[in-house]
């Protein structure tokens, strides 16, 4: 793992670029032409991040030129995602339906959290909600 102002100093060393990134101001769009142009020819880009951190159009472009291997893409900036989408055309493109956080026995592991705090919703007890996820200022609108 590295900072983000990192990325384009290491991106020509590796083979796999995994996104984990939450989208935020400074996220949006990380994942665009100077990095992929950065990476070499033999790279796959793997987004399980948001969709907004890849600039999508720069990866179609770096796809079908061969600026890298591939891509395999869990999520997108508008989902779902288009029939009409050029990503669905690209090259060297897996595109899987939004489960990369998703394992043998989510549910049983989820449904108690979900199941408590609706409860706690319904009842107007928002303050003893857990695993909130609560927007930063820095985010902006």
């Amino acid at each position: 793992m590295i900072h983000r102002n990192d990325l384009l100093k290491i991106a020509g060393e590796l083979d796999y670029l995994v996104a984990l990134a939450p989208l935020t101001l400074e996220t949006r769009g990380i994942v665009g032409e100077k990095l992929l142009a950065a990476m070499k020819q033999s790279a796959y880009l793997v987004n399980v991040a948001r969709g907004g951190v890849v600039d999508e159009q720069a990866l179609i472009e770096a796809l079908d030129s061969g600026q890298i291997a591939g891509a395999a893409l869990d999520v997108f900036s508008q989902e779902p995602l288009p029939a009409d989408d050029p990503i669905w055309r690209a090259k060297n493109v897996t595109i899987f339906p939004h489960l990369g956080g998703y394992s043998h026995g989510y549910e049983e592991r989820a449904m108690p959290t979900i199941a408590g705090n609706m409860a706690k919703f319904l009842g107007n007890d928002l303050k003893s909600m857990i695993n909130i996820v609560r927007k930063p200022a820095s985010w902006g609108n």
